[in-house]
């Protein structure tokens, strides 16, 4: 293995290698937990957008439930088995 200082390639040794596949190793075990960062912070938009539509409705003295339910359905995807391949409800129109 090999590394690049100041643009020059120079091999590693063999403590630097083996410290190169502890954090690969460590990166490569926390992608669950990145991917699940990833997720909450695209839900937390949509949950923001769905609360002031509710708002919204209530106070028009309209019916909110189909954005309730829409937002419940968005808290309940961080529970999804397969992160790679969530499935986003769609909101109401």
């Amino acid at each position: 293995m090999y590394k690049r200082v100041d643009g020059v390639r120079i091999k590693m040794t063999r403590e630097e290698i083996a410290q190169r596949q502890i954090d690969d190793k460590e990166y490569a075990d926390d992608a669950p937990n990145r991917k699940l960062r990833t997720l909450r912070n695209i839900r937390t938009s949509l949950l923001e957008e769905a609360d002031h539509k509710i708002w919204t409705l209530e106070d028009l003295g309209s019916d909110a439930s189909e954005w309730r339910t829409y937002r419940q359905k968005l808290r309940d995807i961080t529970k999804a088995e397969d992160l790679d391949n969530v499935t986003w409800p769609t909101k109401p129109s």
